[in-house]
């Protein structure tokens, strides 16, 4: 037969516990607890009918004998210690064992890819995308390390002629590929291009150089009439000028203001906006305020202007 080693009081040993004890003649209680052998710690009387101490865990069965004996009114206030986190674990192994579980499957699976989801206005295309995404061996349960998702993004955008920009992008257990159509920029294709200029004012999203050298970085403010990508490469010490071969989207920022006497209009007042300004916008924020008379809807359109030269 295996014998107890009385595991479970050694571990009393490594932690302490604190109690407000309340009653009549707290000094007699003192004193029988030390007679006792009861180690007391940080004793402080609060007032003539409170006292808190501390005593090890090792004592607390026989704390509690010895004050329900004289009935003296006991309440738990912590339990403390250097040692007193592992006791913690140790009482709730279940539930170290189901975090411990839970973390081991969130980092097997967060690799995986569990879910596709398309937006943007070439999501017209989803179909084409995935179908080309199988033929790829990207499928579900594939592993997001496998995957160059900038090399996917082009292989994408080569495939489909119908789109002007691909982005992939990992969320959690999701590939979210935003699409845009070929319709939604300006497309240079005469093969004689030896500068790009910007067309619009906005922020640079993504630059795509195959031939040239890029002349602003991701997340740059760019205004019309501001060059983009030279005509040009440095090799060495050498400048070799050559044509343009270049994907670049900006994200432009269009404001709109619609006037009405009606509260409660915003929806009505973003279908305005993008019909004045003929966008197809992916993000739409509606600040409204009133003069008294009249609501008036400012609204903020976001959308993707893709220049495309080669």
């Amino acid at each position: 037969m295996r014998k107890n080693n009385g595991g479970g009081k050694n571990l009393k040993k490594l932690y302490f516990t604190t109690y407000k004890v309340q009653g009549l003649n707290l000094d007699r209680l003192l004193n029988l607890l030390r007679k006792r052998g009861i180690a007391l710690y940080d004793v402080k009387k609060r007032g003539i009918k409170t006292l808190v101490l501390t005593v090890n865990g090792y004592d607390n069965e026989k704390f509690f004998a010895i004050t329900r004996e004289l009935c003296y009114n006991v309440k738990k206030l912590k339990d403390k210690g250097k040692f007193y986190p592992f006791l913690y674990l140790f009482r709730n192994i279940g539930v170290v064992i189901g975090v411990a579980i839970f973390i081991a499957i969130a980092v097997c699976f967060n690799d995986r890819i569990f879910a596709f989801s398309f937006s943007g206005t070439g999501s017209v295309y989803h179909r084409e995308v995935t179908e080309f995404l199988n033929e790829k061996g990207v499928v579900i349960m594939s592993r997001f390390s496998d995957l160059d998702l900038k090399s996917l993004e082009d292989e994408i955008l080569a495939k489909n002629q119908g789109l002007s920009f691909v982005s992939c992008v990992k969320n959690g257990y999701r590939l979210e590929i935003n699409l845009a159509l070929a319709t939604d920029g300006t497309d240079v294709l005469t093969g004689k291009v030896d500068k790009v200029l910007s067309d619009v004012d906005g922020v640079v999203e993504q630059i795509k150089i195959y031939r040239g050298t890029a002349l602003v970085n991701e997340g740059d403010l760019v205004q019309k009439g501001d060059l983009l990508v030279g005509g040009y490469c440095t090799v060495g010490d050498k400048v070799i000028e050559m044509n343009v071969v270049a994907c670049i989207t900006l994200i432009t920022t269009d404001t709109v203001v619609y006037s009405s006497q009606k509260d409660g209009e915003e929806n009505l007042a973003v279908i305005y906006a993008k019909e004045k300004t003929e966008k197809d916008s992916f993000s739409e924020e509606v600040i409204k305020s009133f003069d008294g008379k009249d609501y008036h809807y400012t609204v903020t359109l976001k959308s993707r202007h893709v220049i495309k030269v080669g």
